[in-house]
């Protein structure tokens, strides 16, 4: 009798885009309705996606059981949810006494350092994850039982400047580069919280001695720490809708860019884009490795990827749902003259409003309908999934509009 061949390893990478990760939600849901045998050994979140996935890893239930209580939540959130965002006058008070006065406690200095207070996001999240003195008990339990392999939670540190994968997994060893490192932990509500903390925006979280923020601000390789933990295959979900040439030549702006266009360029530059050059970077190992000799290929091997995005710009979106901004952030969004561009892209990531959220949801879910055999295929390994050259090649000619 042969040997069976080992179960694959199946990764699941959420980038991150603030309030755009609801988008991930619906395309999540669509996988528990329709494929039954559904599930992720292997998962990595960054920023926003760093809720999902930890939602994902810490349930005590099956697949459909952890997707149908994240939409319930995620149907529900609110900005009140989120943050809180004090008065422009307050905010000013603060940051002038900042230079006036060297304060005390970390509270205090939270305040100074931010936009918003996250506290309501803390609370949210324990209550969501159901935690114990901040700790997520169910990922234990979850890989004792065998249903997950390790979960990793992407940030940045503020005092070194390099990314760290916190990462909590059986038998799992952790990595060294000089900008990005794997470390062992068991993950708390604070790596969540730190991984979520868009710069400025968000006050910085202390895990140990130092000082973290939002994973995607130094993430060159969002598909790395799911092939150092193992995976033979990658499911990402991006939150950053691929425009054509034709739609990337029309200006989204009149005479001279206002300061939400160049902070909106910024923040998907820093967390969005780097997911698309992973793909494509990954696309080419691939092809390269397969055409090696297997005794000649000194560990590689190939990782198969698919990659699903929103067939919307979901930026551009929420300047359809700039009303129900809360009142300090929506004078924020007029003095950065949100209003003079079709595409407020900062915003989007800010926007945890019930009707911009579940329309999001509503989007993936249609998105992951349409790319259904695809889905299939993956979870199934008998089918046959877009070779990593055709997917490379259809990022490229996407992107830059060739035919």
């Amino acid at each position: 009798m042969g040997s069976e061949l080992p179960k694959p390893q199946l990764g699941l990478v959420l980038t991150g885009g603030g309030a755009r990760a609801a988008y991930q939600v619906g395309v999540l849901q669509y996988i528990s309705d329709y494929i039954p045998q559904a599930g992720f050994s292997i998962l990595i979140g960054v920023s926003a996606g760093a809720i999902n996935a930890a939602h994902l890893a810490n349930h005590p239930g099956r697949y459909r059981d952890a997707t149908s209580r994240l939409l319930s939540n995620w149907r529900e959130i609110r900005s009140e949810h989120v943050f809180e965002m004090e008065s422009l006058l307050n905010l000013f008070r603060s940051f002038l006494s900042r230079t006036l006065r060297g304060d005390g406690t970390r509270e205090n200095m939270r305040s100074l350092h931010a936009f918003a207070d996250t506290a309501p996001l803390r609370g949210h999240l324990e209550e969501m994850l159901d935690t114990e003195d901040g700790r997520l008990v169910g990922i234990s339990r979850n890989l004792a039982s065998g249903k997950l392999r390790a979960i990793a939670i992407l940030t940045t540190n503020y005092t070194t400047g390099q990314t760290i994968s916190w990462v909590q997994g059986d038998s799992i060893l952790g990595w060294e580069r000089p900008n990005r490192v794997g470390v062992h932990t068991r993950l708390t509500v604070d790596h969540i919280m730190a991984s979520t903390s868009l710069p400025f925006l968000f006050p910085a979280v202390q895990i140990g001695d130092h000082w973290y923020g939002d994973g995607g601000i130094r993430l060159a390789a969002p598909l790395a720490p799911a092939i150092h933990l193992g995976a033979d295959r990658i499911m990402a979900i991006s939150t950053r809708y691929s425009r054509s040439r034709a739609e990337a030549d029309q200006p989204v702006i009149e005479g001279y860019p206002p300061a939400s266009q160049i902070f909106g360029l910024l923040t998907n530059a820093v967390f969005l884009d780097a997911l698309d050059d992973d793909a494509v970077i990954l696309e080419r190992i691939n092809r390269l490795v397969e055409r090696l000799p297997r005794k000649s290929r000194m560990g590689l091997r190939p990782v198969e990827l698919l990659l699903l995005r929103p067939s919307v710009d979901l930026g551009k979106l929420a300047s359809e749902y700039e009303y129900s901004l809360p009142g300090t952030l929506e004078a924020i969004s007029r003095l950065l003259g949100t209003g003079e561009t079709r595409s407020p892209d900062w915003l989007s990531m800010l926007l945890f409003e019930h009707d911009y959220v579940n329309r999001l949801i509503d989007i993936g879910y249609e998105d992951a309908r349409r790319q259904h055999e695809k889905i299939v295929s993956f979870f199934n390994p008998e089918k046959h999934l877009m070779p990593a050259v055709r997917l490379a090649d259809k990022i490229r000619r996407h992107t830059t509009g060739d035919s």
